[in-house]
């Protein structure tokens, strides 16, 4: 392939990338996730978050991690539900709990932690209907996105030994695929616009392999399971020897 080809591949790849930061999600989020799932990890965050902001000291041992990682995760829960074919099994609206958990910065105090878990909450109870589209690379941080994979795949390993079929197993696996729909459209890592494309095949291979990673849980598989993990880790560790180590 010639450089000129090169290119245009690259920008039509590109190209294609930006739509899916600006627009819809690079893949149909009901082939990745069921609203079940998203409604029962909004409600385990939710759950979550409100421990941690008990008091201003739990809030503040917490925020810098579990807070502002629970927030991320509600808001592309919301995302996802909001694009969801099947949104209305929900009974609240996606975009609304999303825009609730966007309240919440890396830099907000326990007061706004705390006006964003009552936002969230009551949009959870079907209160509000959310703004217009927001751009799939803002709906979490890069650095609470990948402590939130870092924390279930801790998770996970014990439960490739003897999978029980259950929900909250797969739901592991289903969440970090859907992280990986932020992740490919988050590329402001990527300094040479001529990575772009590899960037996001890699993150597009990690969200195939964690899909397949939930569906082999949920079959109690747990040897398929742990085979597809560790193929979306070597993705992983590949980026990151080349987007971030490298630097």
């Amino acid at each position: 392939m010639n450089r000129r080809r090169i290119w245009t591949a690259a920008s039509l790849i590109i190209a294609c990338g930006t739509v899916a930061a600006w627009g819809t999600a690079p893949a149909p989020i009901a082939d990745i996730a069921t609203v079940d799932d998203l409604v029962q990890e909004v409600d385990a965050k939710i759950k979550l978050l409100a421990g941690l902001l008990e008091t201003p000291e739990k809030f503040e041992a917490a925020k810098d991690k579990d807070v502002w990682q629970g927030f991320g995760v509600i808001s592309v829960m919301g995302q996802s539900l909001a694009e969801h074919p099947e949104q209305a099994q929900a009974g609240f609206s996606g975009a609304a709990i999303r825009d609730a958990a966007l309240q919440f910065q890396r830099n907000s105090v326990y007061a706004d932690a705390q006006a964003a878990l009552t936002a969230v909450t009551a949009a959870r109870n079907g209160e509000g209907e959310g703004a217009a589209d927001v751009p799939w690379n803002k709906v979490i941080r890069m650095h609470p996105m990948m402590e939130e994979i870092n924390s279930r795949n801790a998770k996970l390993l014990p439960i490739f030994k003897r999978p029980r079929g259950k929900p909250e197993e797969s739901r592991h696996a289903t969440v970090m695929a859907l992280l990986a729909l932020a992740m490919y459209a988050d590329t402001h890592e990527v300094k040479n616009e001529a990575d772009i494309p590899q960037y996001q095949q890699w993150a597009t291979d990690y969200r195939t392999a964690m899909v397949g990673v939930a569906g082999a849980l949920r079959n109690k598989d747990g040897k398929t399971a742990r085979e597809l993990f560790d193929q979306a880790n070597a993705t992983c560790d590949a980026c990151h020897e080349k987007f971030r180590d490298a630097e």
